[in-house]
């Protein structure tokens, strides 16, 4: 008993990053917050450095920064229940990394917000741009490291269907993540996420199934 509840409480971990990362942006983005990238003209970015950050700007940090300490919660639920091993070793060090990364590009946003309106200039605010999409690259090619390991291990459990989608959306992740930064690498992206929220709903429901096959055996 105990070890359903704990595995539903990891596995809405899992559904709540996800959650929690969507709401945060969206919060965020009816703040104010400036999404300027490597992309943006010049007179773009200063449009968007001379802005000042509304209340919203941080309450949806604060959400996203939250997210982040979900999804470890759930990465490491879900390679443990899916086997271990030295694959769950490479999941899990991944997955570290994917959020110890996203959070650092969450700072450097929240640096780049905080100075809105204050003065910074184009240069140093390009720069900080910049570096926050090299961080935010650098976390999709992180999440699809995890995927990499957490495929496998999911074949050798048995889940089929979430190790070959898990191993799908990795390789669409770093085909398209070389081809465009913006627009259809974003949507790569998204896919992750849908993959968190499907492995959260699968590792839990499939686990119930068995426990409830078992406990039917005996009067069967």
């Amino acid at each position: 008993m105990h070890e359903r509840i704990s595995g539903r409480i990891f596995a809405a971990s899992g559904i709540a990053s996800v959650a929690l990362m969507l709401g945060g942006v969206g919060i965020g983005a009816t703040g104010g917050r400036q999404f300027a990238t490597i992309t943006s003209t010049p007179a773009e970015i200063t449009n968007a450095l001379a802005k000042p950050a509304g209340a919203a700007v941080w309450v949806g940090a604060y959400l996203e920064l939250l997210s982040f300490g979900c999804f470890l919660a759930f990465a490491i639920w879900a390679c443990a229940k899916l086997g271990g091993g030295l694959l769950g070793q490479i999941a899990v060090a991944a997955a570290t990394s994917y959020a110890t990364v996203s959070v650092v590009s969450l700072a450097v946003m929240d640096t780049i917000a905080y100075r809105g309106g204050h003065g910074m200039g184009l240069q140093l605010g390009t720069t900080l741009i910049t570096l926050n999409e090299a961080l935010f690259v650098v976390s999709w090619f992180l999440s699809a490291f995890f995927l990499l390991a957490a495929g496998p291990l999911a074949l050798q459990a048995g889940h089929s269907r979430l190790g070959w989608s898990a191993i799908a959306v990795a390789a669409i992740v770093l085909i398209v993540t070389p081809a465009s930064l913006d627009n259809v690498a974003q949507m790569a992206n998204f896919l992750w996420l849908i993959w968190i929220v499907a492995a959260s709903l699968v590792l839990s429901v499939r686990r119930n199934a068995q426990v409830g096959a078992i406990a039917a055996a005996p009067g069967s």
